[in-house]
């Protein structure tokens, strides 16, 4: 998918509201996929926090976990690891900034402000200012 506005309104859609990690989520697969380039080969993701950003990711990189593609490992870090069967790959993080206007952006929805404005900031930031992105080596966890 091509088009980021089609996709965050997939995610509004299969999340089942507006939300801020489901847009990071969102962001983090889109980054991820970027990093790896042209993709013809099936991934696999995981999710090391058990968030609203799962859903972001899913459509975002195509791992639907409902497939088996998508998994989550509880151990509290907004970390994705994308790889091919081979194990190589990308992790995308989300940086304290980013988890910081996540916050501000849902006390802002809470008090009724428009989603599309409050989630435009989260939506449009520059990747580096929301994320780091790395190569994974095969068999390589915390690279």
């Amino acid at each position: 998918m091509t088009d980021a506005t089609d996709l965050f309104e997939l995610i509004r859609a299969r999340h089942g509201h507006y939300c801020p990690m489901s847009t990071l989520g969102g962001r983090l697969g889109l980054a991820a996929m970027q990093a790896l380039g042209s993709v013809a080969a099936e991934l696999v993701a995981t999710y090391h926090i058990d968030t609203c950003a799962a859903d972001g990711i899913a459509l975002a990189t195509g791992c639907l976990p409902e497939e088996g593609r998508l998994s989550i490992c509880n151990d509290g870090r907004h970390r994705l690891e994308l790889r091919f069967a081979e194990g190589q790959g990308v992790c995308a993080e989300l940086t304290a900034a980013a988890l910081e206007q996540a916050a501000v952006c849902r006390l802002r929805l809470d008090a009724g402000e428009a989603p599309d404005l409050v989630l435009a900031a989260l939506r449009n930031a520059p990747a580096e200012e929301l994320m780091v992105v790395k190569s994974l080596i095969a068999g390589n966890a915390d690279a």
